[in-house]
């Protein structure tokens, strides 16, 4: 079965999703560099580290969407709840970032899980 529209929405969602995640990761530096110079440094530092931890973490979930993207192919159930599930850990990590990225993933693996296949599409 041809799955270009999963292929492309997936793509762009891991694409856009390394984009976020350097998004975070520069913001995340600045609010560190900032705790450097406040009055408070605990309140700054804390927040940037924990962005800087979770930028870095979307970033490799981002890049494992690319892949499954490419791979979803071959299984495209199980790689369809594997985007599923990347698409919802943005989410969790850096919130309002990652919503085109997520929501993109998240439509391309629902799209991978809900079609279904027929028997004669290997012919």
């Amino acid at each position: 079965m041809n799955r270009t529209a999963e292929f492309i929405l997936g793509l762009i969602g891991g694409i856009t999703g390394v984009i976020a995640s350097c998004t975070a990761l520069i913001s995340g530096l600045v609010l560190t560099g900032i705790g450097a110079f406040d009055a408070d440094p605990m309140f700054a530092n804390y927040y940037g580290l924990g962005l800087l931890f979770a930028s870095i973490v979307v970033f490799f979930v981002a890049v494992f969407g690319i892949v499954a993207a490419c791979l979803l192919k071959r299984n495209p159930k199980v790689w369809g709840i594997l985007l599923i599930i990347a698409g919802g850990i943005g989410f969790v990590l850096i919130q309002l970032l990652w919503i085109v990225p997520g929501v993109l993933l998240i439509i391309s693996g629902i799209m991978c899980v809900s079609r279904k296949t027929s028997p004669y599409d290997d012919f």
